[in-house]
């Protein structure tokens, strides 16, 4: 069976496959005291929820909410030393070091970061010493109180789960 296929010029490097101009709606900020939850439920490297749930988060702290990030479940393997043969490495190739370096910026930006206690210790074998310096390892019923105080100041809540 024959498929008949559209044929064109291929795209050359640097040409935009699509309108990256038009902007649909207006740039919002942030109001006075307005503030952000990110939830992150995923698997490390398995897919791009997690590093797109990062970059809006630094994308929404530049917008001047004040941004919270929790990693929970699986997640809290992100927010952690890593590295090939040593720490900080990236092995045989570009990517892992990804995660540890988008922690680190939002950190860097004022995002307070959080990490589940329980899902690091108990899923994955990973002590609290060993999340990056500046993220605060939290009790595993925090999460429910986290998100609760955080509806209840009318915060954005973004909550990116997956398995």
């Amino acid at each position: 069976m024959a498929v008949n296929r559209v044929k064109g010029e291929k795209p050359k490097k640097g040409e935009s496959l699509v309108d990256n101009e038009e902007k649909v709606f207006p740039d919002y900020k942030a109001n006075a005291g307005e503030r952000a939850l990110f939830l992150i439920h995923t698997v490390p490297y398995e897919g791009s929820v997690a590093g797109i749930n990062m970059l809006t988060a630094i994308r929404t702290k530049r917008k001047g909410y004040d941004v919270s990030v929790v990693f929970y479940g699986p997640a809290s393997a992100i927010p952690v030393y890593r590295g090939w043969p040593n720490v900080g490495d990236d092995g045989y190739g570009a990517g892992i070091q990804l995660y540890p370096n988008l922690v680190e910026k939002m950190l860097k930006e004022g995002i307070k970061v959080y990490a589940c206690r329980f899902s690091a210790a108990c899923l994955i074998g990973v002590r609290e010493d060993d999340f990056l310096e500046g993220v605060k390892g939290i009790h595993p019923t925090d999460i429910l109180d986290v998100t609760i105080e955080h509806a209840r100041a009318g915060a954005l809540i973004f909550s990116a789960w997956t398995v």
